[in-house]
């Protein structure tokens, strides 16, 4: 088990869990990450913005000119013929109830409103960044659905909510436009691993269907699985930050002081690694393409065995497995779960510049 490198130390994510734990069996908690335009009081200037609009330019596209999917329709694991075993899928968990979304499908409409049981949810995809969250569609007590303005801030996807025309920002969950500027969307984790990972990990899932009432051609491989690492953006972001490629897929856990980016290349090996930073631990697995982050609880946590088989993939001291989503699902817990951060995947010149300056994982030794 390795730790942060000692100088980068930082509880990053202490004030963003909702609690260590949730008792009885809950369902993943959402909740409103605490940021404020990053380090700075959300302001509504004179012309309704709350960002510079020199960062917001046309998408060139027009309202809806992308069509969110409104009515989604799944099918079982099983029924899933068109994908390959490395295409990104999101997955989101509500209750007992596990979705996955094929990038390949969102890339084409980026917004799916969809309910789970009575739960209103937006699953989002921006392509041009890379990012994928999940929002509760209940604004201020009033169910919505979000749709594609055709704008992007700092290359990222600028929302609506259909019930007050507000422009949400997708990366920041903040309105930056209109009635409801400066709140907050309710935040939702997801877990985005490849198709391989859901048939190992999620084989009862429900799973979009290519059945979307448009006519599409999700045949092509998605966005995510042809951009070049290096290659340019093709929208204007700032600031930009070398470090990495610009189309490296990584990590990041944000809070309202800093951000921390983790990228596959700072894990070592192919299989599992499990990585605490104080009271953050932090999942991989890059076969399976994801990085997942918890709030740790007080126990001590090391990887499970025979994970692939049981699909429990951590083991406390107290004798508790936990799943993908920080669930204990055996043992004496059973019910309760890992805290959750404010936390995503993305490419890494969207991260840079939208969250400026993050702290980038480095292993105890590394220059």
């Amino acid at each position: 088990m390795r730790q942060i490198k000692k100088g980068l130390l930082i509880a990053l994510v202490a004030s963003t869990a909702v609690g260590f734990m949730s008792c009885g069996g809950e369902e993943p908690s959402v909740f409103v990450p605490p940021i404020d335009n990053f380090r700075e009081a959300c302001e509504v200037l004179e012309n309704g913005w709350t960002i510079p609009t020199q960062t917001v330019v046309d998408g060139g596209v027009g309202k809806d000119g992308i069509p969110s999917i409104d009515n989604p329709l799944f099918v079982s694991v099983s029924q899933v013929q068109n994908l390959q075993d490395d295409e990104l899928v999101i997955v989101v968990k509500v209750g007992d109830v596990i979705k996955a979304y094929p990038q390949r499908i969102l890339d084409q409409h980026e917004i799916v409103n969809d309910m789970f049981e009575d739960k209103p949810i937006a699953v989002t995809l921006c392509p041009q960044t890379g990012t994928a969250l999940a929002f509760n569609r209940a604004i201020g007590g009033e169910v919505t659905t979000l749709g594609v303005s055709g704008l992007l801030y700092n290359s990222n996807l600028v929302m609506y909510d259909r019930n007050t025309d507000t422009k949400w920002a997708q990366m920041t969950t903040q309105a930056i436009n209109g009635e409801l500027a400066c709140q907050n969307l309710e935040f939702l984790p997801v877990l985005e691993m490849s198709w391989a990972g859901v048939k190992t990990f999620f084989p009862n899932a429900l799973v979009l269907s290519g059945e979307t009432g448009f006519s599409r051609n999700y045949v092509n491989p998605p966005f995510s699985s042809q951009v070049p690492i290096n290659s340019v953006p093709a929208f204007p972001y700032s600031p930009k930050d070398s470090r990495m490629s610009n189309y490296e897929r990584a990590h990041i856990i944000i809070d309202s002081v800093k951000a921390q980016v983790y990228s596959f290349d700072q894990f070592v090996g192919e299989g599992f690694n499990l990585t605490i930073d104080n009271s953050t631990v932090l999942l991989s697995h890059s076969g399976f393409k994801f990085i997942i982050s918890y709030k740790a609880n007080a126990n001590t946590l090391q990887l499970a065995s025979n994970i692939e088989d049981t699909g429990i993939v951590m083991e406390d001291s107290e004798g508790n497995g936990y799943n993908l989503f920080g669930e204990v699902v055996s043992g004496e817990g059973l019910g309760e779960r890992l805290g959750t951060t404010f936390s995503y995947m993305g490419y890494w010149f969207s991260l840079a510049s939208m969250f400026p300056d993050p702290i980038v994982f480095q292993e105890e030794g590394e220059d």
